[in-house]
């Protein structure tokens, strides 16, 4: 049997680094080692999550073409996927004795005899990798809630303000001397209801007030815009909803308003605020409808509270009716966390899994990371150079601003990777936990968790979740319904999950 190699990266920039010729160097040593001769080595420069893979259907075609069979050599199992679409493919290659695949640092090899165990690992090990990449698109969107949630403002700053660093090189926004005053000045003079937005602007031409990129006059769209925006009195709106921010603020609410008032007519919109943290908000549609379902709680004459769901009705009328939550998540207990338990043998082969995954993903995180800083570092070094062109006069000041925002702005969107990146790690780490927590005690898990850790919970098993007849009608995510069916509990799993690929319908019957 001879070896296929294969090599992935992400990006063209990785392609630079030193991640191909480390994977090559690891993955040739191992087949000499296992006495494989070397038939062909794959270079890939692909995401394995986005877009098509043709580079990979390349190598799965040559794999194909093989008269004997093939070890397909990875350094890992992310190397090869991210996501669970190419498990059908791969393990039909499997099945018909066309391909071993070796993962590496998994220490995992599979071939047509591979226990149900083995397969499960690799089930663990793709799960977790895909957990990683979504931890980290997530945590990038979490971060930016965080901030916004927080009063930061996290992209370029309105007209009359200005983005910056602190002592401490962290990104904040101040008012522009320059400008401050005269957007108070046009605001004050719209609210006095004497002149139309076309009067205001051209006497925002006579006062000189001027765009801070183009030093020309600004135009009659960006002064409707800032009459509208509440950055100006301490709130930022942001999809919808209002945040109050933390930086100065240049008028005030009231004059806001009555600014509002004359441009309107009437009260303007009421904006959203965040909703109540409920167990399952967000997570089940109704099986009559398709509507969203809704949480609400309601308080009884004894002042004893209690929480329903019910269908939004957003459609029109719906015959589904009300439950109580307690009911749904007495289902749940009972029919999953209740039932996952584990065999010593079962666990220990799980816990091994977990420890290789954590080993993979750590070297992951350590090149990412490296990366990411070291762009960083070269983006400060030519801040730093165009500062020296400005001071030797070899560029305009209007050049160095354009040019030292355009740096602010890339280190800023850097630091919000590095952060990501911290944050994934911290999400993964602790996804892995719940994955050992919930095969060793899932029951009493569950039942003490709070109401965000129970959303997470059922977010990490559960998917297609409908209220159908006040019960909760479900899938079982995987790798759990591999590690379910392993425990002989596969009769009452439900459904297949239809929100991987469609290549993932019959993923149960391939084990």
């Amino acid at each position: 049997m001879k070896a296929v190699i294969l090599a992935r990266v992400s990006s063209r920039e990785q392609e630079m680094g030193q991640s191909i010729d480390a994977q090559l160097e690891n993955m040739k040593k191992y087949a000499q080692h296992k006495e494989l001769p070397l038939l062909k080595t794959f270079q890939i420069t692909e995401s394995s999550t986005r877009g098509e893979r043709k580079k990979f259907t390349e190598m799965l075609n040559f794999v194909k073409a093989q008269r004997e069979k093939v070890a397909l050599v990875a350094d890992t199992i992310d190397r090869i996927q991210r996501s669970f679409k190419e498990s059908v493919e791969l393990d039909e290659l499997r099945k018909s004795d066309k391909i071993e695949i070796h993962f590496i640092r998994e220490n995992l090899i599979l071939h047509k005899d591979s226990s149900s165990t083995d397969i499960a690992r690799w089930d663990l090990g793709v799960f977790t990798a895909k957990t990683y990449v979504g931890n980290l698109r997530d945590n990038v969107k979490r971060s930016i809630d965080y901030n916004t949630k927080h009063g930061i403002w996290q992209s370029c700053a309105p007209f009359g303000y200005l983005n910056r660093r602190d002592i401490n090189n962290k990104p904040i926004i101040i008012q522009d001397p320059e400008r401050a005053l005269g957007i108070r000045r046009l605001f004050e003079e719209y609210a006095s209801g004497l002149y139309t937005i076309s009067e205001l602007l051209q006497k925002s031409k006579e006062w000189g007030l001027t765009n801070p990129k183009t030093n020309l006059p600004i135009t009659k769209t960006t002064l409707f815009k800032m009459l509208n925006n509440p950055f100006y009195y301490g709130m930022m709106l942001v999809k919808g909803t209002l945040y109050p921010h933390i930086y100065k603020p240049i008028i005030d609410k009231t004059l806001f308003d009555k600014c509002q008032s004359i441009m309107n007519g009437k009260n303007r919109k009421r904006f959203k605020y965040a909703e109540k943290p409920y167990v399952f908000r967000g997570l089940i549609k109704c099986a009559d409808c398709g509507c969203a379902i809704t949480s609400d709680t309601k308080t009884k004459a004894s002042g004893k509270t209690y929480t329903y769901l019910e269908c939004s009705h957003y459609k029109g009328n719906c015959s589904q009716p009300a439950v109580n939550e307690n009911d749904l998540l007495n289902q749940i207990s009972t029919e999953i966390f209740d039932k996952l338990s584990f065999p010593p043998e079962i666990m220990q082969d799980i816990a091994d899994c977990l420890s290789n995954v954590l080993r993979a993903e750590n070297a992951y995180l350590l090149d990412e990371t490296s990366k990411l800083q070291k762009k960083h570092n070269e983006l400060k070094t030519k801040k730093n150079r165009l500062l020296d062109l400005l001071i030797s006069n070899s560029i305009s000041q209007d050049d160095y601003n354009d040019k030292k925002t355009e740096i602010e702005e890339e280190l800023h969107t850097i630091d919000i990777q590095l952060n990501a990146h911290s944050q994934a790690d911290s999400t993964f780490t602790t996804t892995v936990e719940s994955i050992f927590a919930l095969a060793s005690h899932a029951g009493e898990l569950f039942k003490s968790s709070k109401v965000e850790q129970k959303r997470a919970l059922l977010n990490l098993l559960l998917s297609n979740c409908e209220l159908k007849d006040k019960k909760l009608v479900y899938s079982i995510r995987k790798p759990f319904d591999a590690l379910l069916n392993m425990n002989g509990c596969k009769s009452w799993l439900g459904r297949t999950d239809s929100n991987h690929d469609k290549e993932n319908q019959n993923l149960l019957s391939y084990h």
